[in-house]
């Protein structure tokens, strides 16, 4: 019967050698990482509160490590968070930027790398934007190459958890990471590593998020479970399925662990997984998310189609981040906003709405638009399921918040950060 290897280790006041011997489990990885010339490290960097990204100790040992295995590799520390966000201001404000000057490693933001056209499975005729630089060195050139996928273990309420699969979300740009960000999702974040499989998984629970990815940086501390671990393995799927029950859940219950396995990708049977190491005591992390809003922020919700996966999840978390780390949910009470999403209206939900109003989704603007434009005057809309850069544009402006009151970055040094990603390629555009 086929098994798959995953090793845990607890990491005490020695990260480094709790990375070093999760690795030592595996000497295919250790192997093929001494053969390469180049390390493609892709961390979870989305937002600037601690434990919300890989941390910074689980890093430098990673990178740590990396180096026994050949001094002069070079080394690539790399993300795209770039929905509702842009990664030269992610690393900054994390410090990872610093960080890896220090390491004497390389910063790859990929939401400026120019995209070549690829497949995500094969037959199939959609096409996506793909990095070029790491088409060439993760496949044209894989055998001199190592990619090490390293998230930080999250609950995460659209997609269940973050872990090694969901990382890999970051690989792509912001338009084709949004397409199927809907009830679709769990079988994107498959079809993902179906196209491309990390070298090793290592992944970061020193402290596990519960109700994440990103809550406002004053409810982060009271959704801590420490766990103090470190685990990984080459097939991802079987990393994923320990992750899922460091988290409390059974691997079955988190439906791309198990969608990926069902079609052969990887093994998430806990029976069939030798696991060097040991779990921690059995306590169950919840992924569902909690909002902190005023009440003048009002949800208008049809009997179907507004999917959490998409536009609904999306808009509850950026409401959350605007209202809460601008200010607090009393200073903002008075500020009204109505978000209309789904389809389904019985009649009479659609009148007497508080403007302005936000219609948002596919499935809303196709039957709510036509009714809600003939009778209110502030009206937004967005016909698009999974993107947050859209929602937090007009939250900003209709809530009348600064972008700046949302970062630790000041103004003078964001602006010139992104100066310099667009220098450098970077198609983005800041909230304003």
């Amino acid at each position: 019967m086929e098994m798959a290897r995953v090793a845990i280790r607890k990491v005490g006041s020695d990260p480094v050698n709790a990375v070093r011997e999760v690795f030592d489990c595996c000497e295919e990885a250790r192997s093929k990482l001494r053969e390469s010339r180049s390390v493609f490290i892709k961390i979870n960097a989305v937002w600037h509160h601690q434990h919300l990204f890989t941390s910074m100790p689980i890093i430098e040992a990673a990178v740590a490590v990396i180096r026994e295995s050949g001094p002069d590799k070079d080394i690539f520390i790399m993300d795209n968070c770039s929905q509702g966000n842009f990664t030269r201001h992610c690393f900054a404000a994390t410090g990872i930027s610093k960080a890896a000057r220090r390491m004497g490693v390389k910063c790859l933001p990929l939401d400026e790398e120019k995209p070549v056209m690829v497949s995500l499975r094969k037959g199939s005729d959609e096409r996506y934007e793909f990095p070029a630089v790491l088409h060439r060195h993760l496949f044209e050139e894989k055998e001199r190459s190592f990619y090490l996928n390293m998230p930080v273990l999250k609950a995460h309420c659209q997609a269940q958890m973050t872990a090694g699969l969901k990382n890999q979300m970051g690989l792509l740009y912001d338009e084709d990471r949004a397409r199927h960000h809907n009830r679709n999702l769990h079988q994107k974040i498959v079809d993902i590593y179906y196209f491309i499989k990390p070298d090793f998984t290592l992944v970061d629970a020193l402290k596990v998020l519960a109700r994440g990815p990103m809550p406002a940086g004053r409810y982060v501390e009271g959704l801590l479970h420490e766990k103090d671990l470190v685990f990984g393995g080459t097939d991802t799927v079987a990393v994923d399925a320990v992750a899922a029950r460091v988290l409390g859940h059974e691997p079955h219950e988190i439906k791309h662990v198990k969608l990926a396995s069902e079609q052969g990708l990887g093994i998430a049977d806990l029976q069939r997984i030798d696991l060097d190491g040991e779990l921690p005591p059995q306590e169950k992390i919840p992924w569902e998310f909690e909002a902190h809003l005023p009440r003048s922020i009002r949800f208008v919700i049809g009997k179907e189609g507004a999917c959490y996966e998409g536009c609904l999840g999306h808009a509850e978390q950026v409401l959350e981040l605007v209202v809460n780390e601008s200010g607090t949910p009393e200073e903002l009470e008075g500020r009204p906003l109505t978000i209309v999403a789904g389809k389904g209206f019985d009649d009479g939900v659609l009148d007497g709405l508080q403007e302005p109003i936000v219609v948002l989704g596919k499935c809303a603007c196709e039957e709510a638009l036509p009714r809600i434009r003939g009778s209110y005057g502030e009206v937004d809309e967005l016909n698009t399921c999974g993107r947050c850069d859209n929602i937090l544009n007009i939250a900003l402006r209709r809530l009348k918040v600064s972008t700046f009151a949302m970062s630790p970055v000041s103004a003078p040094k964001v602006a010139c950060l992104l100066v310099l990603g667009k220098m450098k390629g970077l198609r983005y555009t800041f909230p304003r």
